[in-house]
């Protein structure tokens, strides 16, 4: 005998449903699949223009290339400052980007390809994918559709996937290691998922390691309980066995082992693929402790008190940063807001960081969705509404426990205390946890997993000092899988009723909402980014325009008071090697010392030269006026 649904009850089997046979399901989910490829495309080369425009990417790209040449760091070239780029370091004549290589690797594979771009844009497709497989293979085929068109759609994703950043490939780390967890529980080949979720979740902690947090933890408690029952059921076993002769006890089940083993494999590769962590900062510094953030800030720090974050992070700016990007991700998720975006609203996207002025719409169907769940595999309304009541009271009490801080008469020293505010989030996080200890229904326990992989994402960033609203709110984007399957359960419950018509009623209806969101809403927030930070292609092809003969160009940017970006475009085509075909060089005493000019003549006697003059954030040629900073 094997373990039925993962020592589940036989009352959480699918309900008999109506025919959906000529439903083309997998044609559409094919489909998403298609169009979320094209639009990665379509945005990296329009919007992005496949270039790197925040510090971070820059730096990714940076180690990305160092990767590609075969080395981890590269020796410092002479003068420091003058081939400096954002977010990477120099020190002890070594050269390095300060991230975890966990996603500078995989962009590497696109480097050495000549399309760095390709590589978001097949993990994007990927997770469409998997968002389909995961929600059809726990639900129903309907809500594998409707997640994944909810994935395909979402701003967040449209924009992130067309960047150098390395949120996709952290969200399709996610989504697999949830869905080959799901695997896991049910029976077959359990070892070798548990060796693909291990790989999975290897790869998100190399690339991510606190958002890998966020989706572990879940999974972690809910594995000791797990483990808990098995074992539980293997004791009983073997006293039931008690009063047999040896020679008549049956073998027993070893549920726990069998339980075990795909764990044990999940943990062990994902331990080994972070050691890439210890093993890049050790190739740089010498030192597999260090963290590399704090030699760019040194309160660059996940923690609360002094010395974390800019002027010391607390419970209140926690608590600032959360409400400002949680009211842009109310829009950014499924694009679904009050309201349209407009020239003022574009300017907020680009320079603001607080709240975001219309009201966001697009969680309107996830409290429907945590009702579906929890009423899922119930015989009889009374007890559907029994689980739906106590989930409601459940979640009624720990938002008042999220809130006690902000309405204790004593607040403000509780939020300024380091201490409380670690006990507070632990006690947050172990009363969203509990429930899993109760739930035997599968759909109804794989409903309140999804619930906290996407509120452990939020939480764990709470203890980090600064917010993200530029390039969306990408520290929470990795419970879009999450937040996408829970919308879709209310729609393909309705899709699923006993109308024929009615399947197609949800399906025309969340269309043009779709559609209207990337017309309205998309495009309008997504194109606000075009050379933004001042980088564009149009300031390589004006370098490119002056090339005079075959030689490969040094293109020296002569300026005292210099922002990164004045260069960045040029930046964006420098090789850590200084062998591209381009490469700028920052002379950062401008004409008023010899000596740097001279070092950088003398690294590359071969090459054409192009001067250019900068300031602040600005740069032109040398034969052009100066560029007003007013423009900035």
């Amino acid at each position: 005998m094997g373990m039925t649904h993962d020592l589940q009850p036989h009352s959480d089997q699918p309900i008999p449903q109506p025919k959906s046979r000529r439903f083309p399901h997998q044609a559409i989910a094919v489909a998403l699949v298609l169009f979320s490829f094209f639009m990665t495309a379509l945005v990296s080369r329009t919007v992005f223009e496949r270039l790197p425009h925040l510090e971070d990417e820059v730096a990714y790209l940076y180690q990305a290339r160092t990767l590609a040449g075969g080395q981890l760091v590269v020796e410092t070239p002479q003068p420091v400052r003058t081939y400096w780029q954002p977010f990477v370091i120099s020190e002890d004549g070594l050269t390095f980007g300060k991230y975890t290589l966990g996603w500078p690797l995989q962009l590497a594979v696109g480097v050495l390809m000549g399309q760095a771009w390709v590589l978001n844009a097949f993990f994007a497709a990927l997770t469409v994918a998997l968002v389909y497989r995961l929600a059809r293979e726990i639900f129903n085929p309907d809500a594998g559709v409707i997640a994944a068109a909810l994935t395909a759609f979402s701003p967040m994703a449209l924009l992130l996937n067309g960047t150098l950043m390395g949120h996709t490939a952290a969200l399709f780390a996610a989504t697999l290691f949830v869905y080959a967890y799901w695997r896991i529980t049910r029976e077959r080949h359990m070892l070798r998922w548990g060796l693909l979720a291990g790989l999975a979740l290897g790869l998100l902690v190399a690339n991510r390691p606190l958002s890998a947090a966020g989706v572990a933890i879940p999974f972690i408690v809910w594995s000791l309980i797990r483990l808990g029952r098995a074992l539980t059921l293997d004791i009983r076993w073997w006293r039931t066995q008690a009063s047999f002769k040896p020679e008549q006890r049956l073998p027993s089940e070893a549920r726990f082992l069998t339980t075990l083993r795909p764990l044990i494999a999940l943990g062990t590769v994902t331990l080994l693929l972070s050691t890439v962590i210890p093993i890049y900062n050790y190739a740089a510094t010498g030192d597999p402790t260090t963290n590399l953030y704090t030699m760019i800030w040194s309160y660059d720090r996940v923690g609360f008190g002094e010395d974390y974050g800019r002027n010391t992070h607390r419970l209140d700016k926690a608590y600032r940063h959360a409400r400002f990007d949680l009211s842009l991700m109310a829009a950014d998720l499924f694009g679904w807001q009050i309201g349209e975006i407009t020239p003022e609203l574009q300017d907020h996207l680009r320079f603001e960081g607080d709240y975001w002025p219309p009201l966001g719409l697009s969680w309107v169907l996830l409290p429907f969705g945590l009702i579906v769940g929890a009423a899922s595999g119930v015989i009889g309304w009374r007890r559907g509404l029994r689980s739906v009541l106590a989930l409601a009271l459940w979640i009624a009490v720990g938002a008042g426990w999220l809130l006690f801080p902000m309405v204790h008469p004593d607040g403000a020293n509780l939020r300024d205390d380091p201490a409380f505010s670690w006990l507070w989030l632990i006690v947050a996080f172990v009363w969203g946890l509990l429930p899993l200890i109760v739930l035997r229904r599968t759909r109804f326990t794989w409903t309140w997993l999804l619930a906290l992989v996407a509120l452990s994402v939020i939480g764990v960033h709470v203890t980090y000092w600064i917010g993200s609203q530029r390039y969306s709110t990408r520290y929470y984007f990795d419970g879009l899988t999450a937040l996408a399957i829970l919308s879709a359960l209310p729609l393909a419950w309705l899709a699923r009723r006993q109308f024929r018509s009615l399947r197609w009623i949800v399906y025309g209806g969340l269309a043009l909402a779709l559609i209207h969101s990337l017309y309205n809403y998309s495009t309008p927030r997504i194109t606000a980014l075009y050379q933004f930070n001042n980088v564009t292609q149009a300031h390589i092809d004006a370098v490119q325009a002056r090339r005079t003969d075959d030689r490969p160009l040094l293109v020296i940017i002569n300026g005292r008071d210099v922002r990164w970006r004045a260069f960045g475009s040029l930046m964006a085509v420098t090789s850590p090697y200084l062998d591209s075909d381009i490469v700028a060089a920052w002379n950062y005493w401008g004409d008023e010392r010899d000596h740097v000019r001279e070092q950088i003549f003398e690294r590359f006697p071969d090459r054409a030269v192009i001067e250019m003059e900068a300031e602040q954030n600005r740069a032109w040629f040398r034969d052009e006026p100066a560029v007003s900073q007013a423009n900035d």
